[in-house]
């Protein structure tokens, strides 16, 4: 008998926002999101790229990839 532990989606969003912030602090966030409107969006474009790889390292179990972006 194989017994399989899944998250539930509250421990997922938990992870995930302890993941955004690591990766990304809120002062960090904020300012590639106003270098983004200022009209340089590097930083912003490389935020959305970590965000989706953390997505992707915690899915949520009940929907598909389509249903992440």
């Amino acid at each position: 008998m194989k017994v399989i532990n899944t998250r539930t989606r509250d421990e997922i969003a938990k992870l995930r926002q302890q993941a955004y912030l690591a990766a990304w602090p809120a002062a960090r966030q904020l300012e590639a999101q106003q270098d983004m409107l200022n009209g340089d969006p590097v930083k912003w474009e490389r935020m959305r790229a970590d965000f989706s790889a953390i997505r992707a390292l915690y899915p949520y179990s009940d929907t598909t990839p389509s249903e992440e972006n």
